[in-house]
């Protein structure tokens, strides 16, 4: 796809997966829709700044697309296949390091609830761009655990215990669901084998707890990933990368008696896995209540650990 404007090569990954969905929108338009949605609307309903939305409209502009009519940016033509960038195989690698940078923060402390801190320093201290830095704080905003202040500073949310209960308790509904759907596959369906494999990883490392308790995290989102995704639910997926966080780097922040939280995690884990390879469904919905119960006890006693 050619340009009027900026060359190709200088557009980001995020401009270009943001073009891409803004063609989709007007290809899914109504034959009599001429009109499509507003910087505003666009940037709610994307999830990203009104920078990267301008810049992508301007984009569409000069590809003759669409043209702005006042406040209204009107459609001249349907996109076709050679007006999509192909980005399938391309790398987010800015999108990915600052992700991987802000994690490391928390992960290692340095970043606490309520610590503030600017997309400036973060840009300057990540090696990425300012515009790179707010789209990633934008989306990850939205599981609650940083909120915006003024002056392009940031805040990250103190984590309280209504915070904690409401997360537990909505994942206990997600979980039970997912499980029930999970139990119904047929026997040769792969996921049974996915779930032997991660039993053997399971007993492995809990023969040997004391020099590898740390890859518990790896596996208890790799468990829960196989039983959510049964449902096949887009909201779903969504929510596990909000509790996968929550839960993970959350409990970086208080280690006290780590190794007998995870260890007490690796047996229940253990037994829920028996308990669904062998199809026994009483029983694994027994073991996930009791797994999820001991969650929400570790998960507060984190909680109270971060306020003291």
């Amino acid at each position: 796809m050619k340009d009027k404007g900026t060359t190709v090569s200088k557009k980001t990954y995020l401009i270009k997966k943001t073009i891409n969905s803004i063609l989709k929108l007007i290809d899914d338009l109504d034959d009599d829709q001429v009109i499509i949605p507003n910087d505003i609307e666009l940037t709610k309903s994307l999830n990203i700044s009104r920078t990267t939305v301008r810049v992508a409209v301007e984009h569409l502009c000069d590809a003759d697309i669409i043209k702005r009519d006042g406040p209204h940016k009107v459609v001249l033509r349907q996109p076709t296949a050679q007006d999509y960038f192909d980005i399938e195989n391309s790398n987010s690698t800015k999108d990915v390091q600052i992700e991987k940078y802000f994690l490391n923060l928390i992960h290692t402390g340095k970043i606490l609830p309520g610590d503030r801190f600017s997309e400036l320093s973060l840009a300057k201290s990540s090696g990425c761009t300012t515009i790179t830095v707010r789209e990633f704080l934008i989306k990850f905003s939205n599981n609650g655990l940083i909120e915006k202040i003024p002056r392009g500073r940031w805040k990250m949310v103190k984590f309280d215990e209504d915070f904690a209960r409401e997360l537990i308790s909505f994942r206990q509904m997600v979980e039970m669901r997912a499980l029930t759907e999970l139990l119904k596959f047929p026997k040769e369906h792969i996921v049974w084998q996915e779930l032997r494999r991660l039993l053997a990883k399971h007993e492995e490392i809990g023969a040997d707890m004391e020099n590898r308790y740390l890859e518990f995290p790896d596996m208890d989102r790799e468990l829960h990933y196989i039983i959510q995704k049964s449902t096949k639910n887009r909201f779903t997926s969504q929510f596990f990368d909000i509790v996968s966080f929550v839960c993970h780097y959350h409990y970086q922040w208080d280690k006290t008696g780590e190794l007998e939280r995870f260890t007490v995690a690796v047996h229940e884990h253990i037994d829920l896995l028996n308990n669904l390879i062998t199809h026994n469904t009483a029983g694994a919905i027994m073991s996930l209540e009791k797994h999820l119960d001991s969650a929400e006890e570790t998960l507060l006693r984190c909680v109270h650990g971060l306020e003291n």
